[in-house]
């Protein structure tokens, strides 16, 4: 058994287990004091200087001068209301841990992170090393833990998201960045940040969730570029340690050095290439690749714009069904996993403009599941030549061709033009099983019949049989 040490050469020889290949779901979910006033102006840029869309954001830009939520929690709390007020309505009177993981397991999630702590440095744990936590203020219980056994009762894998190293509220300290060892700057500069003693705390409170909750990951958001003022190599060394001592398979991300941020990354000229980056898997942040990517990585992004309950967030704020289907097969098709986001309200009830989109993705995935859980990426992601768009994928020796709208009576393949093998059957993936579809196959078209209508929404995925996999 190899013992990992605290350097980038030892650490990039972990291994991504299959299990975390397998998944291609997880659940995020962000909940904390900042659901209480659940506020963020929704068309704002991610990252901007003034304002966010990300209502979790709220104990940053409410001392922000001149922003919108500065002006928002004046005119409705008032100038004397600061962010530690809100604890005491942060009660979770109605959130049921077991209710959760049935949804999130019913959705087909493989695993769940739960922000553990957020850039609030409030703990959803009893920690040793803060009073200021959900177990001894607000809700006054251990969420994290609560959360965690439900979790696993359920065979699903469980992780507490960290957060602290850009810790910007920390109650009896002045200033944007509530605590005297911070330098006073934005969390996106490059300048500035925690100091050692600040470091200290916060990986005292890391390695204590490890040690509580032997977690399956550790999703935390440590730029690489912070990578050695944190101190992120010996954590992470310390923690594949522990799971092999205890024969875990256990990942950890890589948070970019900047975030990755829009609708697609060119592969050619995104952020990733000619840069070092570190981890079992990448993590672009509401962005997508445009082609397979070699390495392992993992989209995160909420059903909204923001990842904490915004409560000014209307139904147009939020992916369509048919939108998070689409973009989930897309990722899947190109090597990643998704990371979608959950932001419960302050009583730990989820909305049901979230929740109605969780359960559609649910329904899709228990017809078309065979073409996503345990998948992997074909020799290509994407049809060129076919009417509608395509994504492929291929699992135990079949290829999935899902069409991400109807195509009507056939639908067009250039699957010829990447393997010599025919498919041995076809089948439409149906509510009521496997329909068996006449193939035909001129020069490089690949030619499916199809029924007149299908009996499902939003991607529409075929089997083909014994279609081999040059990638693998």
């Amino acid at each position: 058994m190899s013992e990992f040490e605290p350097s980038w050469e030892s650490l990039d020889s972990h291994s991504v287990p299959e299990w975390y290949h397998d998944s291609k779901l997880g659940i995020f979910i962000h909940w904390g004091v900042y659901s209480v006033p659940a506020w963020a102006p929704p068309d704002a840029e991610i990252g901007g200087e003034n304002a966010s869309p990300y209502a979790e954001w709220y104990p940053y830009y409410m001392y922000e001068e001149d922003s919108p939520t500065r002006e928002y929690h004046q005119e409705t709390y008032g100038e004397d209301v600061e962010y530690a007020d809100f604890v005491d309505d942060f009660t979770a009177e109605h959130w049921d841990p077991e209710a959760w993981a049935d949804l999130f397991a019913d959705v087909g999630a493989g695993y769940v992170v739960l922000t553990g702590e957020h850039h609030d440095g409030f703990p959803l744990w009893d920690s040793h090393y803060t009073k200021y936590n959900a177990a001894e203020m607000g809700p006054e219980r251990d969420i994290v833990g609560e959360l965690c056994e439900a979790v696993r009762e359920r065979d699903l894998r469980f992780a507490p998201s960290n957060h602290s190293n850009f810790n910007y509220y920390q109650p009896g300290f002045e200033g944007q960045f509530g605590h005297p060892d911070f330098e006073p700057t934005h969390p996106h500069d490059d300048e500035g940040g925690p100091g050692q003693e600040y470091v200290d705390f916060m990986n005292a409170k890391h390695r204590e969730l490890i040690r509580k909750y032997d977690p399956d990951m550790l999703w935390f958001d440590v730029p690489t570029k912070h990578s050695d003022e944190v101190r992120a190599k010996e954590l992470i060394a310390e923690y594949y340690n522990r799971a092999a001592e205890r024969g875990a398979e256990v990942v950890v991300n890589d948070r970019a050095s900047t975030d990755a941020i829009g609708p697609t990354i060119d592969i050619e000229s995104d952020r990733w290439d000619g840069e070092e980056f570190h981890g079992d898997f990448i993590t672009p942040e509401y962005a997508s690749f445009d082609e397979i990517r070699e390495e392992k990585w993992e989209a995160c992004r909420g059903i909204g714009h923001s990842f904490g309950y915004n409560q000014v967030e209307e139904d147009d704020d939020h992916l369509s069904p048919g939108e998070l289907v689409r973009s989930f097969v897309d990722i899947v098709s190109k090597n990643g996993n998704l990371l979608l986001n959950v932001g419960p309200r302050a009583d730990g009830t989820i909305p049901e403009m979230q929740r109605s989109r969780l359960e559609a993705l649910g329904e899709w995935l228990s017809i078309n599941g065979d073409a996503v859980f345990a998948s992997r990426p074909w020799i290509v992601a994407e049809d060129d030549d076919s009417d509608v768009e395509v994504r492929y994928t291929w699992r135990d020796g079949d290829c999935y061709a899902v069409a991400l709208e109807w195509p009507g009576e056939e639908l067009s393949l250039a699957v010829p033009q990447h393997v010599d093998t025919e498919p041995t059957g076809t089948a439409l993936l149906t509510a009521d099983g496997d329909l068996e579809c006449e193939t035909t196959v001129e020069g490089e078209t690949l030619t499916v019949a199809l029924p007149p209508q299908p009996d499902h929404e939003h991607a529409y995925a075929v089997r083909l049989t014994g279609v081999e996999n040059p990638r693998l």
